[in-house]
């Protein structure tokens, strides 16, 4: 006989199941409908997304301010960098390039552009004595970048050879069992390591350097898209969890439902959290649209605007590297726009970061995407068959859409 808890369980594990897949599903209809400044707004701040998170992940400890001044070369990211973590320009300059190469042209060209508008310093390797740092050597700067584009090349080596699945969650089972059993992403064990120190010598524990998902998260829309389920090839940051590939490791198989668990729930939070992106970068797009004529004195002012507020904080060498303009061209466009209270600066050695201020634009932005975009009738065809697509999917399943759709926001 079947326990009440059991019954419980499973049903609460389906309607999990069902707000994934029903976040997903919207993920997908509204990257269909939103225009072409929403999805530059939303790209922008998506790159930028995924070398924080890489960066995070790799052990790098940072804020977002720290982060912007050393993108922009003003600063080292961290004071004590970790000894395990991949170098930090190194990793940003492989991800850049690998996304250069995105099927999601949107993306490519962004990843170009900001390709050479990384001015952060050349990076620091820890020596062998604890407390002193040293700049890469020639051959120590080469060993650094062939080790992460093999991580690149293993990821796509690994997304290659999963078995095609329509389903998202079977998808990513498979992913987090063949990563969780990937010798470079599989999460790693402590390892003792002998150290002398004149006649004594001891061994120690040394933490072995962290699983590198950024790869698997980077490209992981290039498999769903392949797979029609999104529009756009777009990273994941975040999707991959390391409880997961615990669990899926043949030594310790886990809890198969914990795993299902820990995936659905993954799924939801990022979709989730991109559709905000997606809601922001609209209500974005809607302010820039609304600034005045007598504010945007130039044809690049928008341009300009949306690398502010999409990515963040950037220095006038990045701008000009950006958009393409001569110091004097820069200059045209942030004096009207400064004059009008929209530009902050912060000063870093002697160098000013500029950020947008849209506060001191006066507007009715209150609402979000889904109570003031104007969508044409093929555009909410689109996101009709995307949702019925969904709702297919979870009748196999025998999961009632509007149902878990209430259940949900209940």
């Amino acid at each position: 006989m079947v326990s009440l808890e059991y019954l419980l369980s499973n049903a609460a594990q389906r309607d999990l199941e069902a707000e994934a897949l029903l976040a997903l599903g919207r993920l997908d209809g509204t990257l269909g409908t939103v225009g072409p400044t929403t999805l530059r707004l939303f790209t922008i701040r998506l790159l930028r997304d995924l070398l924080v998170a890489a960066l995070r992940q790799e052990g790098h400890m940072f804020t977002d301010q720290r982060f912007h001044a050393w993108f922009a070369g003003l600063a080292t990211l961290s004071d004590h960098p970790p000894r395990s973590g991949r170098p930090q320009r190194v990793l940003c300059e492989a991800i850049l390039t690998e996304l250069k190469h995105s099927s999601w042209d949107v993306l490519a060209a962004l990843a170009s552009r900001f390709q050479t508008a990384l001015l952060a310093p050349n990076d620091y390797v820890a020596s062998d004595h604890v407390g002193s740092n040293h700049h890469c050597s020639g051959l120590a700067a080469e060993t650094a970048h062939q080790d992460t584009h093999a991580v690149v090349t293993a990821a796509r080596g690994l997304l290659g050879g999963l078995p095609p699945s329509p389903h998202p969650l079977t998808a990513l089972a498979h992913l987090h069992r063949a990563a969780g059993a990937h010798v470079q992403f599989a999460p790693p064990e402590r390892a003792p390591e002998p150290i002398a120190m004149g006649s004594i010598r001891l061994t120690v524990e040394r933490a072995a350097a962290p699983s590198p998902r950024w790869a698997l998260e980077m490209l992981w829309g290039e498999h769903w898209y392949a797979a029609k389920l999104l529009p756009h090839a777009l990273p994941f940051p975040g999707l991959i969890r390391l409880d997961a590939l615990r669990a899926g490791k043949p030594a310790d198989p886990g809890n198969p439902d914990d795993t299902s668990t820990i995936l659905a729930t993954a799924l939801r939070d990022v979709a989730q959290g991109l559709c905000g992106n997606l809601n922001e970068a609209d209500r974005l797009a809607r302010r820039l649209k609304d600034t005045p004529p007598g504010k945007r004195r130039t044809s690049r002012a928008p341009a300009l605007l949306e690398l502010l507020s999409g990515f963040g904080p950037l220095r006038s060498a990045q701008l000009e590297t950006l958009l393409g303009v001569t110091r004097i061209g820069l200059r045209t466009m942030l004096g009207p726009l400064d004059a009008v209270g929209m530009i902050n600066r912060t000063t870093l050695a002697g160098v000013h970061l500029y950020a947008v201020n849209l506060d001191a634009r006066v507007a009715d932005d209150a609402s979000d995407l889904t109570a003031n975009a104007s969508f044409s009738s093929a555009a909410l065809g689109e996101f009709d068959a995307a949702m019925a697509d969904i709702d297919a999917l979870l009748a196999r399943r025998g999961v009632n859409l509007d149902e878990a759709d209430m259940e949900g926001e209940s």
